[in-house]
């Protein structure tokens, strides 16, 4: 597809190596959080149950058969386990590069763009992560690599790989469709120039849509859709203005508690976007390549599709599910490097330093994730034949399951904003109880565990109802997660 040169193909693999270093090192060092935990949870179901959608998740399932199949041949630690994202997010830097060649014909871009995606701290943190975002990533970029070496080459065996590829994007993430959608709009703003182009995009859209209506009937098929794979679009949340602003720099350089950090990032980024503003003014329409063209209706299907739902009528979006712009945002910082006549090579550059800062303090800073790992391994140590472990929420409460699957634990029951059905529970060996049903089950005494993550005066409620009629024999707190003993009052 690509021809690289000997002197290019050494410098990618140097990206490469850089990308495995920063990505091998401290990768088992926080614990699996509630999605991570809900990830392994999954994977380790029948494959019946993961095609079936047993665990109600939003998301499709392909990320889950693949960790399935990986769990059996690893160690079961988490930094095993995580490197299946590890290893997609890897491949990302030479198919980043690949596709900006085919967007650009520009070498000088394309190993910016893989230099830019290998000390991204956004990559970096979800190559870390068990959960699909590297793997989206990997899937939609090569995709669109494919697309537009099948338009080049007019070859129905190009376009069924393209397709292909695509499908598997769409079962790993549903936003995938919204990359589709910014090819397909290239595809129709082009038609007069490439007619054949337009229709094989079309036709290869359309059989993916109907080879993705299995799992379409399967989510709005459920019983429960607050409570299930629609979830997100059913819990309404407060509307925060900034987002379509804050939601792209995250993308590119992920979060920071530092001041002077998220000061320096913003600035650069709307530095960038106004000297971009300001180049293509200069370009006029006409002579604005057409990668770049493909690069931004990408770029803006994949946000401002749902961001402009989401101004409407607000609704649960982490940035994290918009993860599929995150590398057409990285080959739009890149292709600033050819505007030499212009401030958009130094900012560029700007940002690949303050990338690798915010690697570099990523790497030497704190635990990003509550360390469940940790406050299980308390339990574990300290729990006696017969206790049993009430959970004031799912987000301890999953990933004791992965940790101390040995140990008698439940979730309390009554939490106001409940995140799944008691049948999800019961399929990954837990349970819900009532304060009724714990004091059958304990046998004397038993562990309260507390992450204040959501439902948190619901939480801090029962909390104070449960320690002030029973026994308080000992109180821990490990990284924010508090862990009381008590004993049932006679």
């Amino acid at each position: 597809m690509v021809q690289v040169k000997n002197r290019q193909l050494l410098r990618l693999l140097l990206l490469i190596g850089l990308s495995a270093a920063f990505r091998l090192l401290n990768l088992g060092r926080d614990s699996l959080w509630l999605d991570e935990a809900i990830s392994y949870l999954t994977a380790e179901l029948p494959l019946a149950q993961i095609a079936n959608n047993t665990v109600q998740s939003s998301h499709p399932p392909l990320y889950y058969l693949l960790l399935h199949f990986w769990l059996p041949i690893v160690p079961d630690s988490d930094t095993a386990v995580k490197l299946l994202s590890t290893l997609f997010g890897i491949l990302l830097i030479p198919a980043i590069y690949l596709l900006g060649q085919q967007l650009f014909h520009n070498h000088t871009v394309s190993l910016t763009a893989a230099a830019l995606t290998a000390v991204s701290p956004f990559h970096i943190l979800y190559s870390h992560e068990l959960r699909m975002y590297t793997l989206l990533m990997l899937l939609v970029v090569l995709a669109t690599a494919v697309s537009l070496q099948a338009r080049q080459k007019e070859s129905r065996g190009w376009w069924l790989v393209a397709g292909s590829l695509f499908l598997l994007a769409v079962y790993t993430h549903l936003f995938a469709f919204l990359a589709l959608a910014g090819i397909g709009l290239h595809a129709l703003l082009t038609y007069r120039h490439n007619k054949r182009a337009f229709w094989a995009t079309a036709l290869m859209t359309a059989v993916i849509l109907f080879c993705f209506i299995p799992w379409l009937r399967l989510m709005l098929a459920e019983a429960q859709p607050a409570l299930g794979s629609l979830r997100p679009l059913q819990q309404a949340t407060a509307l925060n203005p900034l987002k379509p602003l804050t939601t792209p720099v995250f993308l590119l350089f992920s979060m920071s508690s530092s001041f002077w950090y998220s000061g320096l990032i913003l600035f650069t980024f709307l530095a960038y976007l106004a000297v971009f503003v300001m180049e293509l003014r200069k370009l006029g329409r006409q002579q604005i390549p057409s990668g770049l063209w493909l690069t931004l209706l990408i770029i803006g299907c994949v946000l401002g599709l749902p961001m402009s739902v989401y101004l409407v009528r607000p609704f649960f979006l982490p940035d994290r599910t918009l993860a599929a712009a995150a590398p057409f945002l990285i080959l739009w910082l890149a292709w600033g490097i050819t505007r030499r006549q212009s401030p958009l090579p130094y900012l560029t550059g700007l940002a690949l330093l303050l990338m690798l800062v915010g690697t570099v303090g990523y790497h030497l800073g704190p635990l990003v994730k509550p360390p469940y790992r940790d406050a299980t391994a308390y339990l574990i140590e300290n729990a006696q034949p017969g206790d049993v472990v009430l959970h004031t929420s799912d987000g301890s409460y999953l990933p004791a399951l992965r940790y101390a699957p040995q140990l008698t634990q439940g979730v309390l029951a009554g939490d106001p904003d409940p995140r799944k059905p008691d049948d999800v529970y019961a399929a990954l060996d837990g349970q819900v109880w009532s304060m009724a049903e714990l004091e059958v089950l304990a046998n004397g005494r038993f562990w309260l565990i507390v992450a204040l993550e959501h439902s948190v005066e619901w939480q801090q409620a029962q909390v104070k109802a449960i320690t002030t009629s029973h026994i308080l024999l000992d109180e821990q707190e490990i990284g924010g997660i508090h862990i009381f003993l008590l004993e049932q009052a006679n």
